[in-house]
């Protein structure tokens, strides 16, 4: 399989998964992703994929550019949407982006703006500390690309959906907050907001963007103030709730989701879950722990401080069934499905095997 030339972070992403070019399955469904949709990482990087872990081989950064056609129209971005219209798939992680089981067609041009990973919270699935930029060349320099990625913006003249943000907060950002607040609402653009839902209230009363926002994505992983207080570092659920609220009064329940990242301190507090989503009309995704090398894979010799409080990544993932708990999870999430009468909320890889 020939390669690109990767930085290493990037090179063990691409490692990190099979790819079809190693495996040389034949697919034959279709997939239209690498010409409208863009993901923009922390480093400024800039992928035609709507994940770059599925194809995490950059194009070029946002200053090498002036437009998102010219990133679409960029000669690394040509050489992997031929691969792809040829359906070879070679950089492609075809058993996690879905490609096999059906065609990827898009409807419109998609932007993640992942740039900056600055969040209020700390949960331990997520990270080990804070991660929050205020002020240096750091911020200064994403700040620049977040304007031109603005001036894109202004100046594309298709409807495009925007996500903010991947991986972190867009509303504790002092990096993403100057496009949100920026932001003049214009036909045919429309956003998803991923967020923690703690400062929704306190920084969208009056924007523009608040009518453009089509879906609220917020990351709760409980059902309860105690349940919350663990998994979801930093965070008061008492202003979670006020939050709800708000958006309720809004008259905005149908696009809302709650995400519920399952791990074993909070999934038996998952029916307490359901009947929240289910008080506010909310909509639901139940998925599993996703490992984001924040503990560790195993078990050290030599172990860390905050991995002797924290243990390993095995010891929160219950959905596994080598986990201890995994039976009474298993019971718990049965009795959920077969009760379960609202369409809107999900489940998502939550077993490993049939119930």
């Amino acid at each position: 399989m020939k390669t690109f030339k990767l930085e290493p972070s990037y090179q063990y992403k691409l490692d990190s998964m099979p790819r079809n070019g190693t495996s040389k399955e034949l697919i034959t469904n279709v997939c239209t992703i690498p010409y409208q949709s863009l993901t923009i990482d922390y480093n400024s990087n800039c992928f035609i994929c709507i994940c770059d872990g599925w194809l995490p081989v950059p194009v070029g950064k946002v200053h090498d550019f002036t437009s998102l056609q010219d990133v679409w129209n960029s000669p690394i971005a040509k050489q992997l949407q031929q691969d792809i219209t040829d359906k070879k798939f070679t950089w492609c992680a075809t058993d996690h982006c879905g490609i096999k089981q059906q065609n990827k067609l898009t409807e419109k041009y998609t932007l993640l703006l992942n740039i900056d990973e600055s969040c209020n919270l700390w949960c331990p699935s997520c990270r080990r500390s804070q991660i929050m930029h205020t002020s240096g060349p750091v911020v200064d320099s994403k700040t620049r690309d977040v304007e031109t990625v603005l001036q894109w913006i202004d100046n594309f003249q298709h409807p495009i959906h925007i996500v903010l943000t991947g991986n972190g907060d867009p509303l504790a950002s002092t990096i993403i907050r100057p496009l949100i607040n920026k932001y003049t609402s214009k036909p045919g653009q429309t956003f998803t907001l991923l967020t923690n839902g703690l400062l929704i209230k306190k920084q969208l009363v009056g924007l523009p963007i608040l009518e453009n926002i089509t879906e609220f994505s917020i990351s709760t992983d409980a059902g309860t103030s105690e349940v919350y207080q663990q998994v979801r570092r930093g965070g008061q659920w008492k202003i979670l709730l006020d939050n709800f609220d708000f958006l309720k009064s809004l008259g905005k329940e149908s696009l809302v989701k709650l995400n519920f990242a399952v791990q074993n301190k909070n999934f038996r507090d998952i029916p307490n879950f359901i009947a929240l989503c289910n008080q506010y009309n909310f909509g639901a995704n139940i998925h599993q722990l996703d490992d984001w090398g924040t503990w560790n894979s195993e078990i050290s010799e030599t172990p860390d401080k905050w991995s002797l409080s924290n243990g390993i990544f095995s010891d929160h993932n219950v959905v596994d069934s080598n986990h201890p708990n995994n039976q009474e999870y298993r019971k718990i999430i049965k009795n959920i499905m077969d009760k379960n009468s609202n369409p809107r909320i999900k489940f998502s890889n939550i077993v490993k095997e049939k119930i």
